[in-house]
């Protein structure tokens, strides 16, 4: 992974309010259109809040903070899907992670992975930054 791309990155203002550790910087900040799992459960809808900073991909539904570290290389890969056709069209971005991650009131369940369902515009710029990341 490419974390000093990350770092080179300007800081853009952090208009959600996520806390942040003392040596990180948001990079990238939207919102969302869908939020869900690598296999597609929903886990937040267009309330959901995005940022990409130097050390972490984070994603607010409104219920909870979702966090992925870059800086421990949590992610095992990155991929733009765009598949279907018509009304069946889908295109999000998806984020595959190393190790399955417990979430819901005891962690009985689990996931593997990130679908972030972005408006044309800001897909474009993640995906940009995401291939430079990913190298």
């Amino acid at each position: 992974m490419n974390r000093a791309y990350l770092d080179s990155l300007p800081e853009v203002r952090n208009k959600y309010g996520f806390q942040l550790k003392d040596d990180e910087k948001v990079v990238f900040t939207c919102k969302l259109a869908v939020f869900g799992t690598s296999q597609g459960a929903m886990l937040g809808g267009d309330n959901t809040v995005f940022a990409l900073t130097n050390q972490r991909i984070m994603a607010n539904n409104g219920r909870g903070i979702w966090c992925v570290s870059i800086s421990d290389e949590d992610i095992a890969s990155y991929s733009l899907v765009n598949k279907g056709k018509f009304i069946f069209k889908e295109r999000y971005a998806l984020v595959m992670l190393k190790d399955l991650l417990a979430y819901g009131e005891d962690g009985e369940l689990t996931l593997d992975g990130f679908r972030f369902y972005f408006s044309k515009r800001n897909e474009a710029a993640f995906d940009a930054i995401m291939q430079q990341v990913m190298q």
